[in-house]
């Protein structure tokens, strides 16, 4: 069954699954409703299964109430013809964009921003965003050097699971940094806003290449174009047999035979460059 829903956007659902989704607990609906609406632009609507439910919730970053006013700025201004003229955001139907709950959290939001002096406008209609709105914005596109975040980039596949969590993400949250992954369908389409902007906000990017996936090169690249660092990872069967790209060969590979070599070797080399290029792998306070 092909859907296409304003708040949801478009997927397609089997008979299977329309109970599984139908019992949902209510605080999970919407998360599913956000990893929908949050996939690149041209990209395949997702077909969700019996067992596809859990894991396509499972890929939604997890945002502190700090990051999610950002996000909510940067939507809004995203979501907005020009300077001056109001947002097309809607909180009743663009709350997923947000990976909120509900259209409340984005009001609880929404009124900071207008206590910031952010956004202005009535209070039933849309927002517009304001001079100290956009500058904000500027200094989250400046912010990347004193971030604590680490982009990670890599296959969104069950069989990378083990490898993001026990070794990826726990050498990164060893090392003092926030790990965030997003979840997606590779493609070879435009990438999408939301990937773009949280990669120009990480202060690093680990990328590993194990399944050869187009949307792992285009991220790495758009990171060496940001002039920040990238840490490079394959699996070493995949490097050992020539699958890398001719283009990458020439960077220092972390080819990891094990969880545990991953992981140990990642840690290692996110110490052993921190303190090097222009300042931005000062150790986060």
């Amino acid at each position: 069954m092909d859907l296409d829903c304003r708040r949801c956007g478009r997927f397609h659902i089997t008979p299977g699954a329309i109970r599984d989704v139908l019992n949902l607990k209510p605080e999970y609906k919407p998360l599913l409703s956000a990893y929908c609406r949050r996939l690149p632009e041209g990209a395949e609507p997702p077909t969700i299964k019996v067992d596809t439910v859990e894991q396509f919730i499972r890929t939604l970053p997890q945002y502190t109430p700090p990051e999610k006013l950002d996000n909510l700025l940067e939507l809004m201004g995203r979501m907005s013809l020009a300077p001056g003229a109001a947002t097309t955001f809607n909180p009743e139907t663009d709350y997923p964009l947000l990976i909120a709950r509900s259209p409340d959290e984005v009001r609880f939001f929404s009124a900071e921003l207008l206590e910031r002096d952010y956004i202005r406008g009535p209070r039933e209609g849309p927002p517009t965003v304001m001079s100290r709105g956009w500058e904000r914005l500027e200094e989250i596109k400046r912010s990347a050097p004193l971030s604590n975040r680490a982009f990670v980039a890599m296959w969104f596949d069950k069989s990378t699971d083990d490898l993001y969590n026990e070794a990826v993400k726990a050498a990164i949250l060893k090392a003092g940094y926030d790990p965030l992954r997003i979840g997606r369908h590779e493609h070879v389409n435009r990438i999408d806003d939301e990937i773009t902007g949280q990669i120009k906000r990480s202060r690093f990017m680990v990328a590993d290449f194990t399944g050869q996936r187009y949307g792992v090169y285009f991220e790495a690249g758009m990171m060496i174009g940001l002039g920040r660092t990238v840490i490079w990872m394959c699996d070493k069967k995949e490097s050992d047999q020539g699958k890398l790209h001719f283009d990458v060969r020439q960077f220092n590979f972390i080819d990891h035979e094990s969880i545990e070599d991953a992981r140990e070797r990642l840690y290692n080399r996110i110490l052993a460059i921190e303190g090097e290029g222009p300042g931005q792998f000062e150790k986060p306070g």
